[in-house]
C-alpha cells in the first residue's frame, strides 16, 4: 500500500526541559521524563510513521529536544530517509560542541525563543534565572557555525509592549526570521491564562511595534490563529498570519513521547483514540481518516456562523478552547471568547487581581 503524505509531523522527543515556561503547552509537564527517555520506542514510532507516510518534513521538539542523548542519532535517520529536520529549542542547552555537530546536517533551521529584552521579564516568562543569556549564546553558536535561525517571540499580556526591543536584539544578533507566537493556553499553560492571555489591544501593539522591522525586510509571521474579527490582520502587511491547518494539507501532526498521535502540539485528544501508535493492531496510515481531522473543520462555533472567515478561522485557537472553555469547536478560543463573553472576561479579571488560576469552565 502507497504511503499516505504527511505535510508535516512533531516529534516530542522528551518531556525533559531545562526551562519551566509558563506558557507551556505540554499536557505532559509534570511527568518531566517519565517516559521521554525510552529511545527504544521513540525510534520503533518514528519508523511507524516512515513506512506509513510519506513526510514533507519532522520538526524536532520536546521538552527541550536536545536534552534528549540520542537527537542526533535520529537526525541520522531521518537524513537517511530524506526527511528534512527543522528543530524548536530553547536555546539553553546549545553551545559551540553541539552547534558545530549540528552544521552538516542542513538543518532547516533552530528555532530559539526570547520572550523580553531583559533577562529579569524573560524569567518570568519561563520559570526562573539564567536562562536569559543562554538562550542568547545558543543563538550566537548556531549563527557562528551557519545553522540557520528562526527567532520566536511568545507574544503575553506581559510582554507585548516589549515586542520591538526583543526584536532589535533579534536583528542585533543578525535573525532576519521571526515567528510570533502569541500565547494560546493549552497543557500546563492553562495555569497562566490569567496572567498571560493577552487581549486585542495588546496583540495590536504588538504588531504595530513589528511592522516596522517587517517593512524594512525581517520576514515575519504569526504562528498562531488570531481571528481576524478581533484584530484586522490586514492592516500589519507584510507580517503573514496563518490559520489552524488541521484537517488541510497543511497540517503538522504531533507525537508525544507517550506514543500518542494528536492533531497539533496543543491537543490532548489522540487521534482515533490511540493511545500509543506501537499498538501493532493499528494502521497508522489509516488515522488520517479519523474524524478527530475529517470531522474537525465540519463544526464551527455558533458565534461563527455566516462570518465570512467561518471556515479558514474557525474562532482560532480549538486546542485552546478545548483546554480553557471544555470543548474544541463549540465557542471560539479564550482569546477572543474574552471579548465577547463577560462571564469569561469578569473571571480573568478577577483571577489576574487574585494572583490564582483560572478554573477550567465545563
Amino acid at each position: 500500500m502507497p504511503r499516505r503524505k504527511v505535510y508535516s509531523v512533531a516529534l516530542e522527543l522528551t518531556a525533559y526541559c531545562n526551562q519551566k515556561c509558563a506558557y507551556c503547552y505540554n499536557e505532559w509537564r509534570e511527568e518531566n521524563d517519565a517516559f521521554g527517555g525510552e529511545s527504544r520506542k521513540m525510534f520503533a514510532r518514528v519508523e511507524r510513521l516512515l513506512e506509513a507516510f510519506e513526510i514533507d518534513h519532522v520538526t524536532l521538539t520536546g521538552g527541550e529536544p536536545f536534552a534528549h542523548k540520542d537527537i542526533f542519532k535520529l537526525i541520522d535517520r531521518l537524513t537517511e530517509a530524506a526527511v528534512p529536520v527543522q528543530i524548536i529549542s530553547n536555546g539553553g542547552l546549545i553551545d559551540d560542541d553541539v552547534a558545530s555537530r549540528l552544521a552538516p546536517y542542513k538543518i532547516r533551521y533552530v528555532q530559539c525563543t526570547l520572550n523580553a529584552p531583559t533577562p529579569e521579564l524573560h524569567a518570568e516568562h519561563v520559570g526562573g534565572d539564567g536562562h536569559f543569556e543562554k538562550t542568547l549564546e545558543g543563538i550566537r553558536a548556531l549563527r557562528r557555525h551557519g545553522v540557520p535561525v528562526v527567532g520566536c517571540i511568545v507574544v503575553t499580556r506581559k510582554n507585548a509592549k516589549h515586542v520591538g526591543a526583543i526584536l532589535a536584539m533579534f536583528k542585533e544578533l543578525g535573525v532576519k526570521q521571526i515567528a510570533l507566537s502569541r500565547f494560546s493556553p493549552a497543557g500546563y499553560a492553562t495555569k497562566s491564562v490569567a496572567e498571560l492571555l493577552p487581549d486585542r489591544e495588546d496583540l495590536i501593539e504588538a504588531f504595530t511595534q513589528a511592522l516596522p522591522f517587517a517593512k524594512a525586510g525581517m520576514s515575519m509571521s504569526c504562528t498562531m490563529p488570531v481571528p481576524p474579527c478581533a484584530v484586522e490582520t490586514e492592516l500589519f502587511a507584510p507580517i503573514r498570519f496563518g490559520t489552524c491547518p488541521i484537517g488541510t494539507s497543511m497540517q503538522e501532526l504531533a507525537l508525544g513521547p507517550d506514543g500518542k498521535l494528536k492533531n497539533c502540539t496543543l491537543h490532548r485528544t489522540a487521534i482515533g483514540g490511540v493511545p500509543d501508535i506501537l499498538d501493532p493492531a493499528v494502521d497508522v496510515g489509516a488515522l488520517l481518516d479519523a474524524p478527530e481531522i475529517t470531522q474537525y473543520r465540519k463544526q464551527t462555533p455558533e458565534f461563527c456562523h455566516g462570518c465570512l472567515h467561518e471556515k479558514s478561522c474557525g474562532g482560532g485557537c480549538g486546542a485552546a478552547a478545548e483546554w480553557v472553555l471544555g470543548h474544541a469547536r463549540k465557542t471560539p478560543d479564550p482569546f477572543l471568547m474574552q471579548h465577547i463573553d463577560d462571564e469569561l472576561a469578569a473571571r480573568l479579571a478577577e483571577a489576574r487581581n487574585n494572583r490564582r488560576r483560572l478554573d477550567v469552565i465545563a
